[in-house]
């Protein structure tokens, strides 16, 4: 096997599997700060109350906050 020989595979493994990997767990972490901050917001209810009411710890929101929070951006 060349160096220059397409690996099918591999390409589609880590351009696409791992890739929407990545994606989904970035959609479900905005999509738990998304429903804190909405339950917050419209019922009127602490940080506490809201994660509560959504069975999930303060933990987790914050640590999905700071994963949402997180920006990769590509200089040249």
């Amino acid at each position: 096997m060349s160096i220059y020989e397409y690996n099918e595979e591999y390409v589609k493994r880590t351009l696409f599997e791992d890739g929407y990997g990545r994606g989904v767990a970035d959609g479900e972490a905005k999509a738990l700060v998304k429903n804190v901050e909405a339950a917050m917001q419209n019922f009127h209810v602490s940080l506490q109350e809201a994660c509560a009411g959504l069975d999930i710890t303060i933990e987790e929101y914050e640590k999905a906050k700071e994963a949402g929070d997180k920006k990769i951006t590509l200089t040249k």
